[in-house]
């Protein structure tokens, strides 16, 4: 079985284009703001919930400007026919919660599963909803609420003709070089500029692999300086095959808490292994450091905005405003530390639970199918909406989309019950805090729930059920074979990540099931290293 997925890799274009890009990408902003506003209404949203083209659908309802080249006019109808077709589903969602507003009390996961949508999406336009319930009175429609933008900061080809030979865009690889031509606004007329760039060795490297080019786009990224750049963006497709292997399933259990993200078993037929414990206590202190140096910072910037209203000196005036100009930037640059550190752990963690499969061959990873209304109780409940919450939404579709470039499958499991039932007896226990107590003995909470989660997945695989079963059943009396321990021998853990990568990774992220010195003499051998 093969599936195709995408990976996208970025060159910087040369500044000496960048006049030529500035007038293109103005033209698209204004161009596709007035498309969208001429395009928001009932009867273009039906129009577009079919499959097809976006500017195929357009291009006999609007007419081109005459300034503006055919096929640079079809692609400004395409992102602006995408823009609206992004709204689709959530206005679907929006208007079923308008029906009744009582819906918006309703648990996520149920709406989802009548309208057969993204747990999260659903969640997202509830409180959107109930934001609006709170401050009109009368029911409002999806088109007067919304008013979608678009803030210029992308120019797409995918309506143009081959990456090749297009007539708006010209993207070709020689032997050692890139050579992308584009057409753009010069005065009153169009003209081609042509770029050339060396290809980057990790491109080189997945050139050769790809399956095939897909249409490319140039985005403009700011800097942290406050300076912005273009960079053409190529996509490249790829078919990855799912390897069949042996029946073993990574099961993880996933609590992003003040202690631990999540805890890890491997799971087979012969029994399971002992937990792997996977903690970020550390960077999660860190994060609540950051947070608490940005709440001070807002207390100052609230006191220095009273004391300009208040004050009649205008020097003194003048020097408050540099002052509160300067504690704004200082909070911007704290947020983006937050949410950069906060990225970094989620991809670090990612990463791990993948290098535990390439070491210990294992094709399925089986997680929790997560609801992101119930969270653990976190003393800062600030840190726990700005972390835990992000972190729940993010994972499953990070996991996703690094598993399928090493052809694994992530399985979705009920987790209904599975912290409540012993993974031995089957028999109900009770949960004091982290710990699970059972007439079997006392196990870690988290560990017991990660050894259900992986049963339950080899009965699905076992069984080949599409459905998720277990509504409260005897876990491991339908599983007599699943009572032993695993005792995984003779692999070095995690040993195809560079030693000097890995010690970096566990600054992030720290895994209970390593141990350095044992590692580092693995890394050492040709096997390993």
């Amino acid at each position: 079985m093969s599936q195709s997925y995408i990976l996208s890799f970025e060159l910087t274009l040369p500044q000496r284009i960048y006049p030529y890009l500035d007038r293109l990408f103005n033209v698209f902003k204004w161009e596709v703001r007035r498309t969208v506003g001429e395009i928001w209404n009932e009867d273009f949203f039906k129009r577009f919930k079919g499959r097809g083209s976006a500017s195929a659908i357009l291009k006999e309802i609007l007419k081109k400007p005459p300034n503006i080249p055919s096929r640079v006019h079809r692609n400004i109808l395409e992102l602006s026919g995408e823009i609206v077709r992004s709204h689709i589903e959530r206005k679907r969602i929006y208007d079923y919660l308008m029906e009744k507003p009582c819906r918006v009390l309703f648990d996520e996961d149920r709406i989802a599963d009548e309208l057969n949508a993204s747990p999260l999406f659903v969640l997202n336009v509830q409180r959107q909803v109930r934001k609006i319930l709170r401050k009109e009175k009368d029911k409002k429609s999806y088109f007067q609420v919304v008013k979608p933008s678009f803030n210029g900061e992308v120019v797409i080809f995918s309506a143009d003709d081959s990456v090749e030979n297009g007539q708006f865009k010209k993207l070709r690889f020689s032997r050692r070089y890139i050579e992308f031509e584009i057409k753009v606004p010069d005065g009153n007329s169009w003209k081609w500029i042509k770029v050339r760039k060396l290809i980057p060795d990790r491109l080189k490297k997945f050139l050769t692999e790809a399956k095939r080019t897909c249409a490319p786009l140039i985005k403009k990224v700011y800097l942290k300086s406050g300076l912005s750049i273009y960079r053409l963006v190529i996509p490249l497709e790829f078919e990855t095959r799912f390897s069949e292997g042996s029946l073993k399933v990574f099961s993880l259990d996933l609590s992003p808490s003040e202690k631990r993200l999540g805890v890890g078993v491997i799971v087979s037929p012969e029994g399971h292994s002992r937990p792997i414990f996977f903690n970020a206590e550390k960077m999660v202190k860190k994060l609540e450091r950051i947070l608490k140096e940005i709440s001070n910072l807002e207390k100052k910037i609230d006191n220095i905005a009273d004391e300009i209203h208040i004050t009649g000196n205008r020097e003194h005036k003048v020097r408050l405003e540099k002052r509160l100009k300067h504690l704004f930037a200082e909070q911007k640059l704290k947020w983006r530390k937050f949410k950069e550190l906060r990225k970094q752990i989620l991809e670090v963690f990612t990463k791990l639970i993948l290098e535990y499969a390439r070491a210990y061959d294992y094709s399925f990873i089986a997680v929790e199918r997560l609801k992101f209304s119930r969270l653990s109780d976190w003393k800062n409940r600030r840190m726990r909406r700005l972390f835990s919450q992000w972190f729940y939404a993010r994972f499953i579709e990070r996991l996703r989309q690094k598993a399928l470039r090493y052809g694994l499958r992530v399985l979705l499991i009920n987790p209904y019950r599975t912290s409540r039932v012993c993974h031995k007896c089957g028999g109900e226990g009770k949960l004091e805090k982290l710990e699970f107590k059972c007439q079997c003995g006392t196990y870690d909470r988290d560990y017991n729930a990660s050894v259900n989660i992986g049963k339950r997945a080899l009965e699905k695989l076992v069984s080949g059920a599409k459905s998720e079963p277990y509504r409260g059943e005897d876990i491991p009396a339908r599983f007599p074979f699943l009572q032993g321990t695993i005792h995984l021998k003779g692999k070095a853990l995690l040993s195809i990540l560079p030693l000097t990568l890995l010690l970096s990774y566990l600054r992030l992220v720290e895994t209970s099931y390593l141990k350095l010195s044992r590692l580092s003499r693995y890394l050492q051998t040709d096997k390993y290293g």
